[in-house]
Parts: structure tokens; C-alpha cells; sequence
């Protein structure tokens, strides 16, 4: 059985939109997969999370006041795609921005060090390519006398 998390009417939840939500994964895997920023190449932190304030809670779904691009107000919301549920706004705001800043962080890092670990080998390989090149078509590289 799903653990879901515990929300009240009136508190804020912060939750993956529907198509990120955990379907073929644990919400644990799930949120792990976003220790890396190679998913938010092509998706903002607004698309992939929304914050709305709990309006009704059933057992398997919530209402939420209001909406946003991508929930419908009335919309039925599935509880499995609650990360966290927080007493403000502003708390709610604060969590998702540092659970994204952790996979940006270490996504940027991890680049980083790959480019530097790669740039003498990458500028060998270029050189020897070079070489090659011309000595297969040196009518083009003959130095003038």
C-alpha cells in the first residue's frame, strides 16, 4: 500500500504535476532521480512542482483553492504526488527551491569536473585527428618557401 503524506485542509502542498508524478516508481526513487540536473535541461521548477493550499482532503485525493497552468480548479488531485505538505507558502516555496538547487548544484559540478577531466585528452585527440588530415590531403597544408 502507498504511504501518503499527511495533509490538512489549509495547509500548503507542494506536489509533482501529474505527468512527473511517481507512476512506475517509488516516490523515494523518484526523488532521488532528481539528484542530477539532467532532467531540468528542458523543465523548470514551476513545471515539474506546483504549490497550492489544501482545500479538501479525501483518501485517495485533494482539492486544492485555485490553480495553475497546468491543474484545473475543481481538479482532483492524486495524493501520491505529495512530496510535502507545510504550514505557509513561503515554507512550501523554500523546499522546493532547495530540493531543486540540489540536483542544479551537483548537475554543475559534475559537468565541470568532466570538462576538466576530459580537456587534455579532447585536446590530444583533436591534435592527432589534425595530423592525419594532413597528411591525407596535403596539397592543402603545403607551406609556402
Amino acid at each position: 500500500m502507498t504511504e501518503f503524506i499527511d495533509i490538512k485542509p489549509g495547509q500548503w502542498v507542494l506536489a509533482f504535476h501529474q505527468p512527473y508524478g511517481p507512476y512506475d516508481r517509488t516516490m523515494a526513487e523518484l526523488l532521488e532521480s532528481y539528484a542530477l540536473k539532467h532532467w531540468m535541461d528542458s523543465h523548470s521548477k514551476e513545471e515539474a512542482f506546483f504549490i497550492l493550499q489544501a482545500r479538501k482532503v479525501s483518501p485517495k485525493t485533494f482539492l486544492a483553492y485555485g490553480s495553475n497552468r497546468f491543474v484545473g480548479y475543481g481538479e482532483r488531485i492524486p495524493r501520491g504526488h505529495v512530496i510535502a505538505a507545510c504550514s505557509t507558502e513561503a515554507k512550501a516555496i523554500a523546499l522546493r527551491d532547495k530540493f531543486f538547487s540540489i540536483g542544479v548544484e551537483t548537475g554543475e559540478l559534475v559537468e565541470k569536473e568532466m570538462y576538466r577531466r576530459i580537456e587534455k585528452f579532447a585536446e590530444r585527440k583533436r591534435a592527432a585527428a589534425e595530423q592525419k588530415i594532413r597528411r591525407l590531403l596535403p596539397l592543402h597544408f603545403r607551406s609556402e618557401p
